[in-house]
């Protein structure tokens, strides 16, 4: 006889039915062997339920499970997870994948929900998505009165991944949600250009990750300069010998791995490389030779060379801002 379990999200109690065998036909064996299954509804919508009997595979393995699951059974497929770092879910939420972990969190097709949000403190910083989003409405083109729907194409970001970004913007105060009728919410800055540059200075990130360097980059690939040059491509400042450029950790993994580093390190070379948290701001489909100029202020903001801090000053006060 299958067992019967009960999970709970957002405090509700939604009854699970274990599948038998004989009802997963089609699926490998290794997902058999890899995770019990169930079928359960949440708010009228039926849903697959996999619950991992072992470790728990990657978020591109899952991803992966999911969209197999998700073609044979024509359902949502969802992950119960025991317990999932908060870096875990944003690479779930990102590569959308559906979960539930424990009492706690939940992201499902029907809402992105985080209890615990609400019941503990507010950021104490931008995450990169949300940073990106401040940057790119400084910058690019004015976000005002935009629901996280409408920026879906304009960003490389998920529509969840945009939703959460603008929460943690509205925690930290830089902006909020305003309802524009019974569904859609806006987002709405109080303040403006340079006064919004500085309200946000408390909470920004730094947009690097890792710094790294080598004697030769072999690649044909175009990345954006960052870094000092991209400091003197827009002021006054003469750039450095050694080439200096961006790119994500992914690419910069993927660059390790093909050999493409000759000789890296952490101290010296031709190359310089930083891995960002966040791409290129830019509107969607160009591909801009510098990284932006407001990222870039905050890269450098803790160089203590004084003609950098002077050029900083100088870059941000000549900003021509879009808001």
């Amino acid at each position: 006889m299958n067992k019967t379990k009960n999970i709970v999200i957002l405090g509700k109690a939604i009854p699970l039915q274990e599948r038998s065998k004989a009802q997963m036909k089609g699926v490998t064996i290794g997902d058999m062997l890899a995770y019990s299954f169930f079928d359960g509804m949440y708010l009228g919508v039926p849903m697959l339920f996999a619950e991992p009997k072992g470790e728990v595979a990657s978020p591109l393995n899952l991803s992966v499970t999911a969209g197999n699951l998700t073609s044979l059974f024509n359902l949502p497929t969802v992950f119960l997870l025991a317990s999932c770092p908060a870096y875990e879910r944003q690479r779930l939420i990102d590569k959308n994948v559906f979960f539930v972990v424990s009492e706690k969190y939940a992201h499902l097709p029907m809402l992105v929900a985080n209890e615990r949000v609400r019941r503990s403190k507010t950021a104490k910083s931008l995450t990169p998505v949300a940073q990106y989003i401040l940057l790119y409405h400084l910058q690019e083109e004015s976000l005002e009165g935009l629901a996280a729907r409408d920026m879906e194409g304009m960003m490389p970001y998920t529509y969840t991944s945009i939703t959460l970004g603008i929460t943690c913007l509205a925690d930290l105060g830089l902006c909020e949600k305003v309802a524009e009728g019974s569904k859609r919410k806006v987002i709405h800055f109080h303040k403006v250009g340079k006064e919004l540059w500085k309200q946000a200075q408390p909470f920004l990130i730094t947009p690097v990750e890792q710094r790294i360097f080598c004697d030769e980059f072999l690649s044909d690939e175009s990345f954006p300069t960052c870094g000092i040059n991209a400091l003197a491509h827009y002021t006054w400042l003469n750039p450095d010998p050694e080439r200096i450029i961006m790119m994500s950790a992914k690419q910069l993994r993927e660059m390790k791995t093909s050999g493409a580093l000759v000789r890296p390190n952490e101290f010296d070379g031709n190359v310089i490389i930083e891995a960002w948290k966040y791409p290129l701001v830019a509107k969607t489909g160009e591909k801009p030779q510098w990284v932006d100029k407001l990222s870039l202020a905050i890269s450098m903001r803790d160089d203590d060379d004084p003609r950098v801090e002077g050029e900083v000053e100088r870059l941000i006060n000549e900003m021509k801002w879009k808001v």
